[in-house]
C-alpha cells in the first residue's frame, strides 16, 4: 500500500533511488546534493537497500565509477551539483556516447565564481547539448516519481540515453513537504528489472569499446545521437501516462505542462520550482480579468519543439524566465531555445526573455506577474527596447574585501564552528612565516572564515582556488612570481583533508614530483567537515560518518585511514612533518623550518573537529594531546630522507580513551578496541625502529 511521509526533496530522490532497486551508488558529497548519498548510505547500513556503495574522492571519479558499472549492466545512480557537476564534465559528456541508462539527479546549484551554494540552471544548462535526457522537476513528489519514471525511460530499448534529474537546489531539494511513497510491488511492475544487452563487459563476452573512428564515421555516430535523443520524446509521453495510469499522478503530457493556455494572449514559460509561483501569480491574473496563462517545461532535453509551437500559435507574447545565462550574449538558454523553434513559423508570437533568480534570488509571485503583466502590455501594444530583462533590477556595486584592520595578520572572531582547531592552525602557521607571504586556501572549513560579507579577517594577500586545485594554483602562483623576479617570497596552501588530500591528491602529487617551491599545510579533520561531515580518505577506520553510518549492515568506515604524510614522503621530497593543535610549540617549529628549505614542503596537521568527531567543543586540545599520548597520531618529522620522532612518549595511553571521548567510535565493541590497539601497537615499534635507525623503511 502507498504511504505518506514527509520529506524534503533529497530525502524524496533517495526513496525513489531505493524503489527503483539501483545496484550501485557512486556518492561524492557537494551542498546542496550531500543529502541525498547519506540517505541512501543509512538506507545500505539498516539493512533497507541491497546496493553497491562508492564513496568517491571527487566527482571525476565518481561519474568514472557510475561508468564502470553500468558498463556491467547493473542500474546505477548517483548525483552532484554546481562546481562537482563541473569537475566530473569529462565523464559527464562521455556517457551518453556509449548509450548507458544511468541516472543521475542534479541539486541545480550556481557555478563560481562568485562562489556561493545557492540555485541556479547554470550546471546542467552548461551540458545540455552532451546527449542526456534533462527532466526539470518541480517539487519533492515530482522528484521521486521523476527518478523512477528515469529508469523506466531510460532503460527503454528505444531510448538508452542517460537522465538527469534537475531539482532546484533548497527551494526543492531541502523543502519538506507531504510525498506519496509508491507501493514496491507496484514500482516493480513499472519497473522490472534491467537487461542490459546493447553494451556489457561481461567475462563471457569478449569484446572492446572502441572510442576512436574515422571523422566522417564520428560526425555520423553524432547523427545517430541526436536522432535517437529526438525519438526519446515519444517514449518520454508512453512513460508519464503510463506512470499516470498506474499511480495517478501524470505530469503534463511528460514534456510540458500547461496552466490557462486555452483562451489566453500571453504565457509565461518556466522551468523547475519557479513554476509554483508562476501557478499563483497565474490565477491572481486571472481573478483579475486577465487573459494570462503559464506553460511549464518538465523535458528541456529532447527540446520538446512540437508542443512549444501547437501551444504558441494562438498566444500574441510569450514571457521566457531563465535561470540561467548566456553571457556575452545575455540571455538565457531557454529563452535562446524558444525564438529559434519559434523562427520559421510565420504567425508567432512576440517572446520576451527575463533573467531571474540566479545564485538562489528567489523569483517570487509578484515577479511572474510582472512579467506577464508586461507581456499583455506588449500584446497590447506597448513598444519595448530590450528583449530581455533582469528581474529584479539592481545597481552593481562591486567592493574590494578588505581586512577589518590593519595591525594584524589574522584577527579573532572568526565563523568557524565552536572548538575548531583550523584558526588556530592558520594563525600560528602565518605568526611564524611573516607577512611577506602569497598564501592560497582551498575551498572547504577554513574558505568560510570571514566575519561578515565584504570582509576579510586577513591582512595578508590570499588566494582562492576550487577544492581540488589547490596545489595546481599555488604552482602557478610560484611560477608566476619566479618570472617577475620575486621567487623568495614564500607560497604557503592552506587546505584540508578533503580538498588537498582527495580531491586535490592529483595536483599535490604532480607538485611534489616536480618539487615544487612551496609549503603545504594540511589540517586534517578526518571528514569532509565543511559539507556535512561525510568520511574522507584519511577518516581513521571504523569511523561513524554520515556517509559511513553505523547498522546492521555497516561499522562505520570499513577501510583503512590514508597516510598522507608517508605517501608525500614517498615523493622523496625535501621535507614532510606531522603535526597537533595540542603541540603548538612543535607546529611552530616546523613551520619555521619549512621555511628554510628549498623545494616542495608538506606539514600534515591533525584538526580535532567537535561536530565529526562528536564530542563537547572546550575538548578540542585534550583530544589532539590524547591522539599523540595513545599513539593514534605520530608526530614525527622526514628531512631529506632522514626520520625523527618529534614527540615520544614514555609509554602509550590505551587507545580506548582517545576513542571513548568521541561519539563517532561509540559503537565498537571490546573485541574492536582490542583490535585497533594491537594495531596501533604494530605501528608504534615500527615508529621507534624507525626513529633508531634515522630512516623510513617503505
Amino acid at each position: 500500500m502507498p504511504t505518506k511521509e514527509a520529506l524534503t526533496g533529497n530525502q524524496a530522490v533517495a526513496v525513489g533511488v531505493k524503489l527503483s532497486r539501483v545496484k550501485v551508488i557512486t556518492a561524492y558529497p557537494i551542498t546542496p546534493q550531500t543529502t541525498i548519498v547519506e540517505e541512501l548510505a543509512d538506507m545500505i547500513a539498516a539493512g533497507e537497500l541491497d546496493a553497491e556503495y562508492i564513496p568517491s574522492e571527487g566527482e571525476h571519479g565518481m561519474v568514472g565509477e557510475a561508468i564502470g558499472a553500468a558498463l556491467t549492466g547493473v542500474r546505477t545512480f548517483t548525483s552532484t551539483c554546481g562546481q562537482g557537476f563541473l569537475f566530473g564534465y569529462e565523464n559527464i559528456a562521455w556517457i551518453p556516447g556509449v548509450r548507458l541508462p544511468v541516472v543521475m539527479a542534479v541539486t541545480n546549484r550556481s557555478t563560481a565564481m562568485p562562489l556561493d551554494m545557492y540555485c541556479d540552471h547554470s550546471d546542467a544548462m552548461s551540458a545540455r547539448d552532451q546527449g542526456w535526457i534533462q527532466l526539470y522537476v518541480e517539487n519533492a513528489q515530482e522528484s521521486l516519481d521523476t527518478i523512477i519514471q528515469a529508469y523506466r525511460l531510460g532503460e527503454d530499448r528505444r531510448v538508452l540515453f542517460p537522465v538527469m534529474v534537475c531539482l532546484d537546489g533548497f527551494f526543492v531539494s531541502h523543502t519538506t513537504e507531504m510525498v506519496s511513497i509508491p507501493d514496491q510491488k507496484k514500482v516493480d511492475k513499472f519497473l522490472p528489472p534491467y537487461e542490459q544487452k546493447h553494451i556489457i563487459l561481461d567475462p563471457n563476452r569478449p569484446m572492446e569499446i572502441v572510442g576512436i573512428l574515422p571523422p566522417e564515421k564520428g560526425m555520423a555516430y553524432e547523427y545517430l545521437k541526436s536522432s535517437d535523443l529526438g525519438k526519446a520524446l515519444a517514449v518520454i509521453k508512453e512513460v508519464n501516462q503510463e506512470f499516470g495510469k498506474k499511480f495517478s499522478r501524470y505530469y503534463g503530457n511528460g514534456l510540458v505542462e500547461k496552466i490557462h493556455c486555452d483562451d489566453a494572449e500571453v504565457a509565461v514559460i518556466t522551468l523547475g520550482s519557479m513554476t509554483g509561483n508562476g501557478r499563483i501569480a497565474v490565477e491572481e491574473l486571472r481573478r483579475e480579468g486577465k487573459k494570462a496563462g503559464l506553460i511549464r517545461i518538465r523535458t528541456f532535453r529532447p527540446f520538446p519543439k512540437d508542443e512549444i509551437r501547437a501551444l504558441a500559435k494562438d498566444l500574441k507574447v510569450l514571457a521566457v524566465i531563465d535561470r540561467n545565462l548566456s553571457k556575452g550574449l545575455n540571455e538565457g538558454a531557454l529563452f535562446t531555445e524558444i525564438k529559434s523553434i519559434l523562427y520559421p513559423l510565420e504567425k508567432k508570437p512576440r517572446v520576451l526573455g527575463f533573467i531571474a533568480g540566479l545564485h538562489g534570488v528567489e523569483i517570487f509571485t509578484s515577479d511572474v506577474k510582472y512579467m506577464a503583466e508586461k507581456a499583455l502590455a506588449v500584446a497590447q501594444g506597448t513598444k519595448i527596447d530590450e528583449e530581455v530583462e533582469w528581474v529584479p533590477k539592481f545597481d552593481l556595486l562591486i567592493q574590494e574585501v578588505k581586512p577589518v584592520k590593519q595591525e594584524r595578520m589574522y584577527y579573532p572572531g572568526t565563523t568557524t564552528c565552536p572548538g575548531c582547531a583550523i584558526a588556530l592552525i592558520f594563525r600560528r602557521g602565518l605568526d611564524i612565516i611573516g607577512r611577506d607571504i602569497i598564501a592560497l586556501r582551498t575551498a572547504g572549513c577554513q574558505a568560510w572564515q570571514s566575519s561578515i560579507p565584504g570582509k576579510t579577517l586577513l591582512n595578508i594577500p590570499l588566494g582562492r582556488s576550487v577544492l581540488p586545485g589547490g596545489a595546481a594554483c599555488a604552482t602557478g602562483v610560484f611560477r608566476g612570481l619566479r618570472a617577475k623576479g620575486k621567487d623568495k617570497t614564500p607560497v604557503v596552501l592552506f587546505g584540508g583533508d578533503g580538498s588537498i588530500g582527495d580531491m586535490g591528491f592529483l595536483a599535490l602529487s604532480g607538485a611534489a614530483e616536480r618539487n615544487e617551491n612551496m609549503i603545504t599545510i594540511l589540517y586534517d579533520n578526518e571528514a569532509y567537515a565543511n559539507t556535512g561531515l561525510q568520511r574522507s580518505g584519511t577518516t581513521p577506520q571504523w569511523a561513524w560518518t554520515s556517509t559511513t553510518p553505523v547498522g546492521p549492515a555497516w561499522r562505520g568506515k570499513i577501510h583503512p585511514k590514508k597516510d598522507l604524510p608517508m605517501i608525500m614522503a614517498a615523493h622523496q621530497v625535501p621535507y614532510v612533518a606531522t603535526g597537533s593543535v595540542a603541540h603548538i610549540k612543535d607546529y611552530e617549529k616546523k613551520v619555521k623550518k619549512a621555511l628554510g628549505i628549498k623545494g616542495f614542503r608538506y606539514i600534515h596537521v591533525l584538526s580535532p573537529c567537535p561536530a565529526s568527531w562528536r564530542y563537547s567543543s572546550e575538548n578540542t586540545i585534550e583530544l589532539g594531546r590524547l591522539a599523540v599520548q595513545t599513539g593514534m597520531w605520530v608526530l614525527y618529522e622526514i628531512e631529506d630522507g632522514n626520520f625523527k620522532l618529534s614527540v615520544k612518549p614514555n609509554k602509550l595511553k590505551p587507545v580506548k580513551e582517545y576513542l571513548k571521548a568521541q561519539g563517532r567510535f561509540s559503537h565498537l565493541t571490546d573485541e574492536e578496541l582490542a583490535s585497533i590497539q594491537e594495531e596501533v601497537n604494530r605501528r608504534w615499534e615500527q615508529m621507534l625502529a624507525w626513529g633508531k635507525k634515522g630512516e623510513v623503511t617503505l
